[in-house]
């Protein structure tokens, strides 16, 4: 006979105790996870959602003049000249942005009262009184008197659920004359998160289920979507906005990995936003539409025959796009003069590649462009500026630029003098090579040859010889 073996009762087997302990630890790390994960997207989101309407701001109080601001002031009407231009201001940056809501400006901030200025669409009267919601006081008071650029979080009024951001709007002496605000609204919003938050409750106590059946089985998988998860954060917190996050597991991992998708994606087009309309704000300014992305695909060609790494070639790019932002704060009449510049005027050109850095430097997305922003205008002789840096010490990226961005001023014409050949330019940067520009960028550039400088360009020669025959 075989020995009989005891049979324990099941709640006392040491497999089942095991297995119970693993199934329901598993259950509850996802449940934890999800809603950890949950609160960080929600977070994310906001963060994100308020840089976007602060970028906007910031970007919109560049193109408000606080002088003229102040003159509209001092009108109190809302029917001058002055208003008018300032309206029509706003109202292009809310089209840029389509923004459903009015862009306006405040002036006037004391305590919880302040008074509409300037207003995109309506017919607010100038000086109406405005009382401040409590939880935009604090925001707008820092921009007011901080001259510095904030965000509210999340708040409720009578007209609905919003977020708003503030920029501050200067005059000529650095002063702050009103505050830019650009509302959002949020409802939308919420409502979205609610519903992902519905569906994370849903697919944890899904997953729960599961684990409850084969809990072995989804330990395994979920700590690959794990991993890939945190390497895809700690991608996106070094600034790889290009991480392709896609969780093949149907459940609340998977989910969250679409969620994180999501906000990576969305964060990329918010960087393409920004830049975009940084770059046609700078178009409208000087340059005509689409000369700085002629000048970006041109600068790739030639970064291209260097063997830049992927994250050299999106920093050069996003340079070449933004590399004169600093002459915001140049006066046009001095960028306009048809005829050469005064010593005081030529000075007051040389700060922008500096003004430009200071611009970007506290936008995180822009800073891969700070290295061509920074140091286009050095030479390899150490005879250019802002810093007089010299050879290896100026940035590779800037060294490049600085080729491209020669032979693009080169060949179109100036108000103070006529466009130069394709020919003439390329052989006056070749004979620049080693003091004004980096000899190895130079070589590069002469491999291409002048056909393909000249469609990359976008001149024609016969109509370069034309115009100079007419000067």
């Amino acid at each position: 006979m075989k020995p009989r073996t005891a049979r324990l009762p099941l709640w006392r087997r040491l497999s089942w105790r095991v297995g119970a302990s693993f199934l329901l630890l598993t259950s509850l790390a996802i449940l934890v996870s999800g809603y950890l994960q949950y609160r960080a997207q929600d977070r994310a989101l906001r963060e994100s959602l308020g840089g976007l309407l602060l970028n906007i701001g910031r970007t919109g109080a560049l193109l408000v003049d606080g002088d003229l601001h102040e003159a509209a002031l001092a009108g109190g009407r809302n029917d001058t000249p002055e208003y008018a231009r300032l309206r029509d201001t706003l109202k292009r940056i809310q089209d840029v942005n389509e923004l459903r809501d009015p862009v306006y400006t405040l002036s006037h901030v004391s305590g919880d009262m302040a008074r509409f200025a300037v207003i995109s669409t309506g017919h607010v009267a100038l000086g109406t009184p405005y009382r401040l919601a409590p939880e935009i006081q604090r925001a707008l008071s820092r921009t007011v008197t901080q001259a510095r650029s904030s965000y509210t979080d999340i708040y409720v009024n009578e007209h609905g659920t919003w977020i708003t951001a503030f920029a501050p709007v200067r005059n000529a002496a650095g002063l702050t004359v009103a505050a830019l605000d650009i509302d959002f609204r949020a409802d939308v919003y919420l409502a979205q998160l609610a519903a992902v938050r519905k569906r994370l409750y849903l697919h944890s106590v899904a997953g729960a289920f599961l684990a409850l059946v084969a809990g072995t089985v989804l330990a395994g998988r979920i700590t690959r979507p794990l991993g890939q998860l945190s390497a895809a954060a700690r991608s996106v917190v070094e600034g790889d906005l290009h991480t392709g996050v896609r969780i093949k597991a149907r459940d609340e991992v998977g989910l969250l990995g679409n969620v994180l998708h999501l906000m990576i994606d969305r964060l990329a087009v918010s960087n393409r936003s920004i830049v975009a309309v940084l770059s046609r704000a700078l178009e409208a300014r000087a340059g005509g539409a689409g000369s700085l992305r002629r000048l970006a695909d041109a600068t790739l060609a030639l970064a291209d025959r260097l063997a830049v790494t992927a994250t050299q070639r999106e920093a050069i790019e996003l340079g070449a796009l933004l590399h004169d932002i600093g002459e915001v704060r140049t006066p046009e009449t001095i960028l306009q003069k048809p005829a050469r510049l005064t010593a005081e005027e030529y000075a007051i050109v040389k700060q922008h590649p500096a003004a430009g850095v200071e611009i970007l430097e506290t936008v995180p997305l822009l800073t891969p462009a700070l290295d061509v922003v920074g140091s286009h205008h050095e030479r390899w002789d150490g005879g250019g500026y802002p810093q007089g840096l010299a050879g290896d010490t100026i940035p590779l990226l800037a060294r490049i630029f600085a080729v491209v961005d020669a032979l693009d001023a080169m060949t179109h014409a100036r108000p103070w003098r006529p466009p130069l050949s394709v020919a003439h330019a390329i052989e006056t940067i070749r004979q620049a090579s080693g003091n004004h520009f980096d000899p190895r960028v130079v070589e590069a550039a002469m491999m291409i040859d002048e056909a393909a400088w000249s469609r990359m360009l976008g001149v024609r020669d016969d109509v370069v010889a034309e115009t100079a025959l007419r000067v």
